[in-house]
């Protein structure tokens, strides 16, 4: 077992709409920002810059994270391909740690938690907030700086 091994849970014993609704509660504002949401996933819409900020709950892989995410109607397609001319900084400028990356999403921060107990919701919720906070002022100051 390493030190990010909860124990095999599956996925179907997260109470994501619990999550979600403290997430909710304690972070009223997200509610008017929101663009799309599902089960796993909150979408913080950008759209004068035709992006979004996911937040995301992966409970199998104790993991919750943000990343620039797709979202069709609010123009955010490609995603990963029009921020890759500025990936390095991106990343730079939000000083990740390699343990916070993971997965194939572009630019993305992970936080490794066990997910399942309720207590750990709180903190997994602020997380989620203030990284997306941070990936959005960033990508706005890298972006407007451009010509």
């Amino acid at each position: 077992m390493n030190e990010f091994d909860f124990g095999a849970r599956n996925a179907r014993e997260f109470r994501h709409r619990a999550f979600w609704a403290l997430f909710e509660e304690r972070h009223p504002v997200e509610r008017s920002r929101r663009v799309r949401h599902g089960p796993w996933f909150w979408q913080r819409g950008l759209p004068e810059l035709n992006l979004v900020v996911t937040m995301y709950v992966a409970p199998e892989q104790n993991v919750v994270g943000v990343f620039f995410g797709r979202n069709e109607r609010l123009g955010a397609v490609d995603t990963k391909i029009r921020l890759e001319p500025f990936r390095a900084a991106i990343e730079d400028r939000l000083k990740l740690k390699a343990e916070q990356g993971g997965q194939d999403f572009g630019v993305n921060a992970i936080w490794r938690v066990n997910c399942f107990p309720d207590d750990n919701w709180a903190a997994m919720a602020d997380w989620l907030v203030t990284e997306a906070g941070r990936f959005e002022r960033v990508v706005t100051e890298v972006l407007s700086a451009e010509p």
